[in-house]
């Protein structure tokens, strides 16, 4: 029993020198924001944007020990988007991604900082902390930046295995539906006043790797811009698909518009071809385009549909 004792503990030695080890060696992770050296195996990670990394982190199997999340006055802060998909206790706020607290971050004595392009600018200023990664989110797809994150915390096994179920449901998609580009569909998001033309995010990667179509007025408007809503039949498609977060009363607040005359008339919303997604559900990660994936797959591959250019001929 004793001598059980003994080895059992020196198993226990060995494994904690050779996991200190791990986490004290570094290699240099590069791309187009330069070059870091990063921990092999970091041990405290700390996410600038809970939506995109926090997200993608967790769908590897870090849990990151300190993020950004959303927080309103005497409310606990709120990390969008993991929530309600994982575990969040352990999980550090460190304030805004706009403005995240230097002072939190260096509490946790954190051994690696991850954050998207606009985070460059402080890339100086927190790398007193720690090393800190710049991942090329505005100019890179999901796929690609996602990938750069798998590799800076060595989970590329699992990305893998992510990107697989996701070309799957790409080529299940355009197995049922031949000629995509003959489906146009519109994403919005609609405000009490205004519309505003979704310009990136998982749901619009995910509508471009399908293959699917825009409507005409796509070529003379610009994405990620507000229009009025007077302009609403303009953007009619054979799916309009509009996005409502849970965080805030949006549905109920844009009800009377889907409930008007010109709501009512659009070719989608007149086929039962008009889809409300919870902008929340799915982060901008791997997992939330495999979830945005199946989501199309199932209410556009997998169903009968009108077609607006078979009416018009």
């Amino acid at each position: 029993m004793r001598l059980t004792r003994i080895l059992l503990l020196l198993i226990l030695m060995v494994t904690g020198i050779a996991h200190a080890r791990a986490a004290e060696e570094t290699r240099v992770f590069e791309n187009q924001y330069g070059r870091v050296e990063v921990p092999v195996a970091p041990h405290c990670v700390v996410s600038l944007h809970d939506y995109s990394i926090t997200i993608q982190l967790l769908e590897l199997g870090i849990k990151p020990c300190g993020s950004t999340g959303r927080k309103k006055l005497w409310q606990d802060p709120y990390f969008r988007g993991a929530e309600h998909r994982f575990d969040m206790s352990g999980v550090s706020y460190i304030g805004s991604h706009k403005a995240p607290d230097e002072e939190a971050i260096a509490a946790l004595k954190p051994d690696l900082i991850i954050g998207l392009s606009y985070h460059q600018a402080l890339k100086e200023k927190l790398s007193h902390i720690a090393p800190v990664v710049i991942l090329p989110t505005d100019e890179l797809p999901i796929k690609e930046w996602a990938a750069q994150l798998a590799e800076v915390v060595g989970r590329q096994a699992q990305y893998q295995n992510q990107l697989k179920e996701y070309n799957w449901i790409l080529s299940e998609f355009k197995r049922l539906v031949p000629e995509p580009e003959k489906i146009t569909v519109t994403t919005l998001e609609m405000y009490q006043d205004s519309i505003y033309l979704i310009a990136r995010g998982g749901l619009g990667e995910v509508i471009k790797d399908m293959g699917l179509g825009r409507p005409a007025v796509y070529q003379s408007v610009k994405e990620g811009m507000e229009y009025s809503l007077e302009r609403l039949k303009d953007f009619d498609a054979d799916f309009i698909i509009d996005t409502y977060e849970p965080m805030f009363n949006s549905r109920e607040e844009t009800k009377p518009i889907r409930q008007s005359r010109q709501w009512q008339d659009l070719f989608a919303v007149k086929h039962d071809q008009f889809l409300y997604f919870n902008r929340s559900r799915f982060g901008e990660s791997m997992g939330g385009l495999i979830g945005s994936g199946y989501l199309l797959l199932t209410h556009i591959g997998e169903r009968g549909m009108h077609l607006r250019s078979d009416e018009q001929q």
